[in-house]
């Protein structure tokens, strides 16, 4: 217990330094969503006492938003103590990971705890105002569960699990299709221990009900008002603004300005229409035709392309001090990572940002031989963690795509680090353990 207090405690110690060296000005530090997040929780979106256009709200679920209406109920509108609330989350989330860790081999407990304390993706993204950090809480306690099912084939495990899948579902749609993929485990797993059928059935009937309770509500709402059984409204412009141009990058100028000319042409057709979920529909249905249309090397080359970017990307560009340095926008240099790069090498006005951005690679680069080294372990020894970790991993880096950013590793940091701590490990003991030994002797 008290392994689990020092690595809470280190935790939060890095991550309120964090918070002191920057300036917390809500008129200053917010950007991009974050001023969505805090405003809309300032004006008490998914309560009754709600000030946002209601179908605005379908865009996205209330988990967060709530978090963040509880804590200013706590300390005030006050920035940096919200902030300081979300920070303890995240410093929980550190030990929750140092569990996972252990399901797998106990002696990873410690190291695991450590190295997520010290995670810079989990220190950056804990200090902006998003959905990430409770949206992880719930998602990386989920995943304690269901291993902790799997090692002890207790169904108590499968009935919290769902618990906590239900509030991470709650406060990110993302997590939905790992919903119907994990009662396909519970079958496999209960079959196997010769479980009758009938009370298979009925324990993988409670994970659904237990899971799906929460947004049950938002569910027969779009059911009943727009005809739809989706939970938000957000996929369609999510796909056609987004994940379709990146992969459209890799395409000529003459299929772009087709492209953007189709988008022109529908947004007038979506201007009659009031239904926010047949909007989504009609760009949805137009990026698919275009995506479809689109070589199909061109389209894996896009995925390959967002996959690595975003494991590899140095997480301080995510940081608004970071941000904040001269240096030319990736979006406005094509998305071409050669084209930014040589824009930053080229130019002496980005010289802090070059050599910052040198180090946090020169990181990267450590920690890419650590994640292989560490999925050649897993495999090798913990074979069936193997396969879970690998189904989510490649679950999120699918979903996420081409579009780039290195926070969209955040929901498989767990298991990212995890891969890094068996690698850390095993370099300790053929490395550094017989030195020590030598001489001790």
């Amino acid at each position: 217990m008290h392994h689990s207090l020092y690595i809470f405690a280190i935790a939060f110690i890095v991550r309120i330094l964090n918070l002191y060296l920057n300036q917390i000005n809500v008129d200053t530090y917010l950007i991009e969503d974050q001023i969505m997040y805090w405003e809309w929780s300032l004006k008490n979106a998914y309560t009754p006492y709600n000030l946002i256009e209601p179908k605005l709200l379908l865009e996205r679920m209330p988990g967060s938003f709530l978090f963040f209406q509880l804590a200013t109920w706590l300390v005030g509108e006050n920035l940096f103590n919200i902030l300081i609330i979300q920070i303890i989350i995240d410093a929980i989330n550190c030990v929750v990971i140092a569990f996972i860790a252990r399901t797998i081999n106990k002696s990873l407990f410690i190291l695991a705890g450590i190295v997520s304390a010290f995670s810079p993706v989990m220190v950056i993204v804990s200090s902006q105002i998003l959905s990430d950090t409770i949206f992880l809480f719930f998602f990386s306690i989920a995943t304690l569960c269901i291993l902790n099912f799997i090692k002890h084939k207790k169904e108590n495990w499968v009935y919290l699990g769902s618990l906590f899948l239900g509030l991470a579902l709650f406060t990110r749609v993302v997590v939905l299709p790992l919903i119907f993929l994990i009662p396909i485990l519970i079958f496999y797993i209960f079959h196997k221990e010769k479980y009758n059928i009938l009370k298979i059935i009925r324990i993988a009937s409670i994970f659904f009900i237990i899971s799906f309770s929460l947004v049950t509500p938002r569910i027969l709402n779009n059911y009943y008002n727009y005809n739809t059984f989706a939970l938000t409204s957000q996929s369609g412009s999510h796909f056609a603004y987004w994940v379709l141009p990146a992969v459209l990058d890799f395409d000529s100028e003459e299929k772009k300005i087709q492209y953007k000319e189709k988008l022109e042409e529908l947004n007038k057709i979506m201007g009659g229409i009031d239904n926010p979920f047949e909007q989504s529909d009609l760009l949805q249905k137009e990026a698919f035709n275009f995506l479809w249309a689109t070589e199909k090397k061109l389209i894996l080359l896009a995925w390959v392309k967002g996959t690595v970017l975003n494991i590899l990307a140095p997480p301080f560009i995510i940081d608004k001090r970071f941000r904040n340095l001269p240096h030319p926008s990736f979006y406005e240099n094509d998305r071409n990572i050669l084209k930014w790069l040589t824009s930053i090498f080229n130019k002496n006005e980005f010289k802090k940002y070059k050599i910052l951005l040198f180090i946090s690679a020169t990181f990267s680069l450590f920690f890419l031989i650590l994640f292989s080294y560490g999925s050649f372990l897993i495999y090798k020894n913990y074979f069936q963690s193997a396969l879970i970790f690998l189904i989510i991993i490649l679950y999120f880096l699918a979903v996420t795509g081409p579009v780039f950013s290195p926070k969209y590793i955040h929901p498989i940091i767990p298991f990212l680090i995890i891969l890094e701590v068996l690698a850390l490990k095993r370099f300790f003991e053929l490395l550094i353990k017989p030195i020590i030994n030598a001489k001790s002797n």
